[in-house]
């Protein structure tokens, strides 16, 4: 009798779905594709993966018009895997796809775990029909039961320009933001002190509304949270007199911000907790995204650091001492003689610090010939003298 009590129940599910707008389970997946979030290819270089996430971080910015808040985490979190060559290596062993793995086709299956666990969704009571509920929680898992979310506040996303010296060192930023604070006067609870709170008398103070309609096999109960006291199941006596019961208030926010010393351009840093304050809930996250200026003397790749040294003909024929700059002061260079332009000179440990790892890259000088554009009479007449004796 089980396989026809599963296409039963199914078929119940599917003609309630058309009156109660009902997320269907069809596909489930196991992991996330974060190759396909990034929109790259499993062999990308790290390279490219980071411009995939510049790019999108900057599409799906939640400050942006047409910015979207889902795709932007979603985006940092596929970097923060795919960006970390151990972290990806593991992905690319145990986190496959299993999307095409038996289960249930089409839709997706957090979606309808998101509605099964009371976000505005839908539970089950079969009453008699005890073994079909039995039936549901194993191909449903938490179909029968009902968490409550914890209200999260929106998410702020800033960006931050940081020299290289500043990636060198690390620096502390203080950040002015304007956003929802918790109330001071009541510290977030909307009531005014010298009152107290009282059980909410549109939902009795179990925090939400619901509506039971009775279906083939029992009840149907559709659940969604009391739009009075806003899920908390108690509504204040008397409102606070500073936040008139919002239980926020709209202030300007210093905030220190501590970037860390090697960091990435385009990397993003998560604040937890100082992003928008919500009444009976948590505050967001803080989100910044880090800019490099440009370097008038390095350019960078990961922890090294390139620059170019002009030297004379002279300087490159019988090799010499330099004085050049470093990303920590000026160091002694000694050039060999022989050298060629083009090639490069390695300095180990002089670059910048690993970002979350011990040590420091390499500085790498390119040598270039310094050409004179003007000769005098006597710099001619031996230069001429000295092709001769170099033929």
């Amino acid at each position: 009798m089980l396989f026809p009590l599963i296409f039963l129940a199914k078929s119940a599910i599917k003609n309630s779905q058309q009156r109660y707008n009902f997320i269907t389970p069809l596909k489930r997946k196991m992991s996330k594709d974060y190759y396909k979030i990034l929109a790259v290819s499993k062999n990308a270089s790290q390279e490219e993966i980071k411009r995939a996430f510049r790019r999108l971080a900057h599409q799906y910015h939640p400050d942006k018009k047409g910015g979207d808040e889902q795709k932007f985490k979603e985006v940092n979190e596929a970097y923060q895997v795919l960006g970390n060559n151990e972290k990806r290596q593991r992905y690319d062993q145990f986190g496959a796809d299993f999307s095409q793995q038996g289960g249930f086709g089409g839709g997706n299956w957090e979606d309808f775990m998101r509605a099964t666990r009371g976000q505005g969704g839908v539970n089950f009571n079969f009453g008699d029909f005890s073994d079909l509920g039995d039936i549901f929680g194993d191909f449903f898992g938490h179909a029968r039961g009902r968490t409550t979310r914890t209200k999260k506040g929106s998410d702020i996303s800033i960006d931050m320009e940081i020299s290289l010296e500043e990636v060198f060192s690390g620096v502390s930023r203080i950040a002015e933001i304007n956003k929802n604070n918790s109330c001071f006067n009541c510290k977030g609870s909307g009531a005014e002190p010298s009152s107290g709170m009282k059980t909410c008398d549109k939902c009795g103070g179990s925090g939400k509304i619901s509506e039971r309609r009775r279906i083939l096999f029992g009840t149907f109960v559709q659940e969604s949270v009391c739009d009075k006291c806003g899920g908390a199941g108690k509504i204040p006596e008397k409102n606070c007199l500073n936040c008139k019961g919002a239980g926020m208030v709209r202030s300007r926010d210093s905030i220190t911000l501590n970037i860390p010393v090697g960091i990435e351009d385009g990397a993003v840093l998560q604040f937890s907790g100082k992003g928008e304050a919500v009444k009976n809930g948590i505050a967001g996250d803080l989100y910044i995204v880090v800019h490099i200026k440009p370097h008038k003397i390095f350019k960078r790749k990961n922890a090294d650091l390139y620059c170019d040294l002009s030297l004379k003909f002279t300087q490159l024929a019988l090799g010499c001492d330099m004085e050049i700059p470093a990303i920590d002061g000026n160091l002694k260079l000694n050039v060999p003689a022989g050298m060629e332009a083009g090639e490069m000179i390695q300095l180990k440990g002089k670059g910048l610090p690993n970002f979350q790892k011990y040590g420091r890259g390499d500085l790498y000088v390119k040598i270039r010939v310094k050409v004179p554009k003007k000769l005098s009479k006597n710099a001619k007449k031996l230069l001429e003298e000295l092709n001769g004796e170099l033929e």
